[in-house]
């Protein structure tokens, strides 16, 4: 298998595009010492190899009827069913995420619907119909404390990063909170552009989504500013040197839940860390730069909360399909 290469400034790129993933190059070459071309050339190479990705989805987590809701699933398999499994469920929509795992499970999926009844009927139908699914258990999601969007490389300097959140954030910092409306068909249109490339220009995105450019560029501020769509760069597993992927479902006492996610949030590795109403309290995922690096997370979990009981413990084989977007065996962006 051929080995990945990526330089530092392909790493410092990466970090940046995480912390604003639609900022020009010039400006991304400003703050990272490039020229821009120079910016845009790595990033063609990375995108083009599928090690890095910009896409887009809706994080508003609201858990109320006609608002979208998550659930997190492990799935035990019929053996020599698993990869057919994982490859027909990564074809439906509600599927966003799709991990081939090992453990007390053959897979871990993350499913989003619009709201309880439409992820209850695609559970109920769809779902239960693949053959070869043995058994499965649901966690929904009450409330997401981190998501892949927030984890970050490190590869920055502290200087570098405060400034791209400063280029990033200055107006976001002073308005006024923007209300919550339903998204209609136009508001589809710029979700369903901004998945396929997260950096596509203004004028694509407002000629995909059958607007003029200023109505494209108010839109989608008002889109990103309520909170109803969010941008990130995804990477793969090998590009960015944490191949290791562990999955924990915990109980936690109910006193001490808020506490606990608190604090796993703030941990380096944890890229997802989620409340849950379910056989855990609290689910999180965690990325590791080697399997024995497990034991130190795990000395952790047990040193600094005490009183949390690990239910499930998971760890990542191959990714099938990550935030809506189908992965080779290798963990690279297909389409």
């Amino acid at each position: 298998m051929e080995s990945v290469t990526v330089s530092e400034t392909d790493l410092q790129l990466l970090h940046a595009l995480q912390i604003s993933p639609r900022l020009p190059w010039n400006v991304l070459g400003d703050v990272l010492g490039i020229s821009p071309t120079t910016a845009a050339r790595h990033w063609a190479r990375l995108s083009g190899e599928g090690l890095a990705w910009v896409t887009a989805y809706r994080p508003d987590l609201a858990g109320q009827l006609g608002d979208p809701v998550n659930a997190l699933i492990t799935a035990v398999c019929a053996p020599g069913r698993l990869s057919t499994i994982a490859q027909t469920l990564a074809t439906h929509p509600q599927m966003l995420s799709v991990e081939i795992v090992s453990g007390d499970g053959d897979l871990h999926l993350t499913v989003a619907a619009p709201d309880r009844q439409a992820l209850a009927d695609y559970l109920l139908g769809p779902f239960a119909a693949v053959d070869g699914l043995l058994q499965s258990s649901t966690c929904w999601v009450t409330r997401l404390h981190k998501e892949g969007s927030k984890w970050r490389l490190r590869a920055l300097s502290p200087a570098q990063v405060r400034r791209l959140r400063e280029l990033t954030e200055p107006a976001r910092a002073v308005a006024s909170p923007v209300p919550r409306r339903p998204l209609d068909a136009a508001d589809e249109r710029i979700l369903a552009a901004l998945f396929t490339d997260g950096r596509a220009s203004y004028a694509a995105l407002a000629e995909a989504a059958a607007v003029s450019e200023p109505t494209l560029r108010r839109r989608l501020r008002r889109l990103i500013d309520a909170g109803r769509v969010a941008v990130r760069c995804d990477v793969a597993w090998e590009a960015a040197g944490w191949p290791v992927q562990t999955i924990l479902a915990l109980r936690v006492p109910a006193d001490r839940l808020e506490e606990t996610a608190r604090a796993l949030t703030a941990r380096p590795e944890t890229r997802l860390v989620a409340t849950c109403v379910g056989e855990a309290d609290l689910v999180v995922t965690a990325w590791l730069p080697s399997l024995a690096d497990a034991h130190p997370f795990a000395t952790m979990l047990a040193e600094r909360f005490p009183g949390v009981r690990v239910v499930r413990w998971l760890t990542g084989l191959r990714a099938v399909k990550r935030m809506g977007r189908p992965l080779d065996e290798r963990g690279r962006a297909l389409r």
